[in-house]
This record gives structure tokens, C-alpha cells and sequence, in this order.
């Protein structure tokens, strides 16, 4: 998350430490035409289809944004309780 959004602001939101490095050792062993989301270039992987930029960006934020939002409203929902 801090990479997505805090270091998006300096480089694009959703950009990704890991991916970058990753994207730089796949240059160096000559694989071309990566895509900018790591996601979707395992989407195109494994599904052997090019998948839409768009389309797998917005299931990635509409997971994450899920996601969060569950985690939180469990998160208060067990300090309520009072377990940890």
C-alpha cells in the first residue's frame, strides 16, 4: 500500500518497488514488451490472452479498495469486542 500510493505520488499511482526491479531484471535477460501492471502481465501469463490494461487495473483497485475496507471495519469490529 505504501508503495502504491506513497510512492505513486512521485512516480505514478500504483507503482510498485518490487515490480520495477523486476521489470529491470527481465530487460537485462532481453524479455521486451512488459507491461506497465505486473498483474496483468500474469493475467496474460497464465490466461495466454492480453488481457485490457484498463480492465485489469480497475479489478486490482476494486479488490484492493475491498479489501481495505474489510480489513478496517474488522480491525474496529474486533477491538470493540475486545480480541485481539
Amino acid at each position: 500500500m505504501f508503495s502504491w500510493l506513497v510512492l505513486g505520488a512521485f512516480y505514478g499511482l500504483g507503482y510498485c518497488f518490487c515490480t520495477d526491479w523486476h521489470w529491470q531484471v527481465k530487460r537485462k535477460l532481453g524479455e521486451t514488451g512488459l507491461p506497465y501492471s505486473y498483474i496483468k502481465y500474469y493475467v496474460d501469463q497464465i490466461f495466454d490472452v492480453s488481457a485490457n490494461a484498463q480492465f485489469v487495473d480497475g479489478v486490482t483497485a476494486g479488490v484492493f479498495g475491498t479489501l481495505f475496507f474489510v480489513t478496517i471495519v474488522l480491525n474496529v469490529r474486533g477491538r470493540k469486542s475486545g480480541s485481539k
